[in-house]
């Protein structure tokens, strides 16, 4: 929202808008807009929405306005998956600076939103909620993954798939991992198939690796096109740059500024290091992508300290055995209460879902987490806040008091 509503204002356009945190919401914020644009955050009930509505002015959910806006440019680039697109779409934004594309992020870059460049190229993060990136018809796509989420709008594997199947028929050209379920996604024109399997027609080998930072060679069906060296830890990351080499392969474009790509805020982000122990901050609230950031982990640190914050209440149910053999790759875990988010509370839903073996602390506050990590981090060499909530704000607060302590 942040992004289009900057994009907006460069336009020419004026802009206003409200969020709960920053003044709430009131049907007198809607006097003199001519049109409305809402997140999924939103509800039906909500008074500005329900007073456009009320007024007839043009009312477009975020994914509608996207779709909007990206079909203004000639070339349409869109990165999806259950994870990595945030990260995948910055890559982009690296190795494409040089031809000056427009670029639509879910996350930031040191604290900054996207990128506003010409009107030729349109490089969008497409998120699957509620099937919102079929606003979108794309001329190429890149598909990381499919693992099921949302289970508060899908109800099915098999529906979580479907949209994602529609979403790779829209683009002429696709992209997709041949590692997993991605693979049988296909473009309306062609298909290409990247990941670390001989069999897939981009294939990254890892040549080395220092303290989770991977130098890989890319091939092309054989051929070897590319090396480099990551800028942001982890071998998930490998994957998400061979996408970006592969499209840049396949359209002859210059993809070597993705090496100046060094990670997105909140994804494996340091935030410092105190008395021997390294803390960083990690957005990972899927068990996959929990699996990976710890995986990256203890490739670099003995003993890892997770403070972890379940995302919404349908998530923490629906993969709480998953979620609790993800959080226990690391050696201490600490449990906060679930981060609502859109959603209201579930009977019988709550973090200790995620703790049947009794083997994490849960603590009921940040206030409560803040004693227990001024015991225990030293006892580790590395602390891990990691959730899509606002377990960072609590980070950031806690390692400023923390830097406060050490000058």
């Amino acid at each position: 929202m942040k992004f289009l509503a900057s994009l907006c204002k460069q336009n020419g356009i004026e802009v206003s808008g409200s969020d709960i945190k920053t003044g709430g919401h009131a049907a007198s914020n809607v006097d003199g807009a001519d049109a409305v644009v809402y997140s999924f955050a939103i509800g039906d009930d909500n008074p500005e929405l329900v007073e456009a509505r009320k007024r007839g002015l043009p009312v477009f959910s975020r994914s509608q306005f996207l779709g909007e806006t990206a079909a203004r440019y000639k070339s349409v680039v869109a990165v999806c998956g259950t994870h990595g697109k945030t990260t995948t779409t910055y890559m982009l934004s690296c190795a494409l600076e040089h031809l000056d594309p427009t670029v639509h992020a879910g996350g930031s870059v040191g604290g900054k939103c996207g990128r506003i460049g010409g009107n030729e190229l349109f490089v969008t993060e497409a998120c699957e909620y509620k099937q919102s990136f079929l606003s979108l018809s794309p001329d190429a796509t890149i598909v990381l993954n499919v693992d099921l989420d949302h289970y508060d709008y899908y109800k099915t594997y098999a529906d979580f798939y479907e949209a994602f199947r529609k979403f790779a028929a829209r683009s002429k050209v696709a992209f997709v991992c041949g590692d997993n379920a991605a693979t049988t996604l296909r473009g309306s024109c062609e298909t290409y198939t990247f990941g670390f399997d001989e069999n897939n027609d981009y294939v990254a080998k890892t040549e080395s690796i220092d303290r989770g930072y991977y130098t890989f060679s890319a091939y092309f069906r054989g051929k070897r096109f590319a090396t480099l060296t990551l800028g942001a830890r982890g071998k998930h990351n490998v994957l998400n740059a061979l996408s970006v080499l592969a499209y840049c392969h396949r359209f002859g474009i210059d993809g070597s500024g993705l090496k100046r790509f060094c990670g997105v805020d909140r994804r494996f982000e340091s935030l410092g290091s105190f008395g021997g122990v390294e803390y960083i901050s990690d957005y990972a609230h899927h068990p996959r992508e929990i699996e990976c950031t710890l995986l990256t982990a203890k490739e670099i640190y003995d003993k890892v300290l997770v403070v972890f914050e379940p995302h919404t209440y349908t998530r923490t149910e629906a993969f709480a055995s998953q979620f609790e053999a993800a959080l226990s790759i690391g050696d201490g875990c600490a449990l906060l209460p679930i981060y609502a988010a859109r959603e209201r509370p579930i009977d019988g839903v709550s973090s200790s879902l995620l703790n049947t073996g009794g083997k994490f602390v849960e603590l009921d506050s940040y206030a409560k987490a803040a004693e227990y990590i001024d015991v225990e981090a030293r006892n580790y060499d590395a602390v891990i806040f990691m959730g899509a909530g606002s377990i960072d704000d609590f980070a950031r607060s806690y390692i400023s008091g923390l830097k406060a302590k050490h000058t």
